[in-house]
């Protein structure tokens, strides 16, 4: 009635945005919005509309075939859209005929920040082969004069349709992702029922949630179901009171809506936080596998990620974590050429900021996991944690250990086989955090490399995490030594404040 000014209403806002007006609204995506790059993936899928899908041989929609290059490809294009186009003229009705091979033209180039984007836009070419292939058949039933050849192009075109709705069958969406989009629907409508024109935040959390359709369709989904809610979509707990929160996870607290859901769970938005925060502190009052910019902790089926405080700036990290199993029969098919499962992730995918807190949860797949190593990509550390270590390991400290000492402090050491060993018996992460120094002072320095020699000693200093593991309450380094003659080794653990503890002992006394 009125009250809205036409300017301002979404589908106004919308056109702008679309035809390029409002350039305010249009500032991603500049490059490929370009004149000269936007039309030449244009003419290169006017192309595509040419080929029968069983002779594209795959690729991106907006590309060429995979046997053509892509210029070919936009050469080819531009020479069948002029074809059809000037085809179009010769042919009655004229003014049908030019209509159907030219309105493509008319929608792309208007609606350019829309077009470059959305592939399926590309479908308003049709026009195009339609009229072309129409022209073709034409020439040929007036050149030859004969039915016989009409007919062999319908057979040819109808074998060549139906391998390609089989190929595109195999790719297209299959029962299983119906069914799934079923149960969203039924997800997203008990959300929509429970509600009613609230604030609702979706956050970004659990493992492929930008996969979960294979179209993204999930996302769709929510801004039709949720349209007359204010909807967020953010990697972090609100920071208003109130509210709901919608995510892939689901998590078993009194803040659960809608226990009945699948794939989308509700939350009261003050109880769900309120099950982070004893969750941070829980977790938190344990003893940390690692402290860097992220602090890692793990129990039996989960990996905690732990930050305070904490910014929006700190939860782009990804991490890694790879998980070993007892038995590599246990791993997914595609995973069995590595050895490890791979849970690689972004903090938003896996983690929530909430009261200046971060809390990211990696849960561990349900198979007998031996052991998983983790850290920060682009980050020069990690850590590994044994949950049920290896026979051949715990057969190594036992064996190292059933030996004299070369020296005890902090850590005992030994040498055997060419190799330092450090073993602490109790351990925990505290006693591993402080940098090692190990320094080599050889029987002849002649041996040492020449950027070392005045100083007398080689420098083999190392962090616990690039060599050392913990499990089962013990911890053991061991260091390759160099080959030449050792008159003493000179090691321990330092910190800001200075060598934390120190051992010497001479390598020639004990040969």
């Amino acid at each position: 009635d009125g009250e809205t000014p036409l300017t301002e209403l979404p589908s106004f806002q919308s056109m702008l945005k679309r035809t390029g007006v409002n350039s305010v609204e249009n500032i991603d995506h500049v490059a490929a919005r370009a004149w000269h790059p936007f039309l030449e993936r244009q003419f290169r899928s006017i192309l595509r509309i040419f080929i029968p899908y069983a002779l594209l041989g795959g690729g991106d929609a907006a590309e060429s075939p995979t046997w053509l290059s892509k210029r070919t490809g936009v050469v080819l294009g531009v020479a069948l859209s002029v074809a059809g186009l000037i085809g179009s003229i010769f042919v009655r009705p004229r003014i049908l005929f030019a209509t159907l091979a030219s309105f493509g033209f008319f929608w792309a180039l208007p609606m350019r920040n829309t077009t470059y984007i959305h592939d399926f836009e590309r479908i308003y070419y049709i026009g195009l082969p339609l009229v072309f292939f129409a022209i073709v058949l034409l020439l040929a039933r007036r050149l030859t004069n004969r039915d016989g050849v009409i007919a062999a192009a319908a057979v040819a075109a109808l074998l060549l349709f139906a391998v390609s709705s089989f190929q595109m069958s195999r790719v297209s969406h299959s029962a299983e992702t119906a069914q799934v989009a079923k149960a969203v629907d039924q997800d997203m409508l008990a959300v929509r029922d429970l509600t009613a024109r609230e604030v609702v935040t979706i956050l970004y959390i659990g493992s492929d949630y930008e996969s979960f359709y294979s179209f993204y369709g999930w996302r769709a989904t929510a801004n039709y179901y949720l349209r007359s809610n204010v909807v967020h979509y953010d990697g972090y707990l609100p920071a208003v009171e109130g509210g709901f929160v919608v995510m892939r996870e689901r998590i078993d607290t009194d803040a659960l809506l809608t226990p009945q859901n699948q794939y989308f769970f509700l939350y009261d938005r003050d109880g769900l936080e309120a099950w982070y925060e004893a969750t941070y502190r829980s977790v938190a009052s344990t003893e940390p596998a690692a402290r860097k910019e992220f602090d890692v902790y793990f129990d039996d089926r989960t990996v905690y990620y732990l930050k305070e405080p904490c910014e929006r700036a700190d939860t782009t990290a990804r991490f890694f974590v790879h998980v070993y199993p007892i038995d590599e029969n246990d791993l997914p098919d595609d995973r069995r050429q590595y050895g490890f499962d791979n849970l690689d992730s972004y903090f938003t995918e896996r983690g929530v900021l909430f009261d200046g807190k971060c809390l990211a949860r990696f849960v561990l797949p349900q198979y007998a996991v031996s052991k998983v190593v983790t850290g920060r990509v682009g980050q020069a550390w990690s850590t590994v944690h044994y949950i049920h270590p290896p026979p051949e390991l715990i057969a190594e400290y036992q064996s190292i250990a059933s030996n004299e000492p070369a020296a005890r402090s902090e850590f005992d050491l030994y040498v055997d086989g060419g190799k330092l060993y450090y073993l602490r018996e109790p351990c925990v992460y505290a006693d591993t955090e402080a940098r090692f120094f190990l320094h080599i002072v050889p029987a002849d320095e002649n041996d040492l490399p020449e950027a070392r020699r005045e100083h007398g000693f080689d420098n083999l200093d190392f962090d616990f995490g690039g060599r050392g593991v913990l499990f089962g309450g013990k911890c053991m380094v061991s260091v390759d030594l160099p080959q030449y003659g050792i008159a003493r080794i000179v090691t321990g653990q330092f910190d800001g404040a200075g060598r934390v503890w120190e051992v010497e002992f001479d390598m020639e006394a004990r040969e």
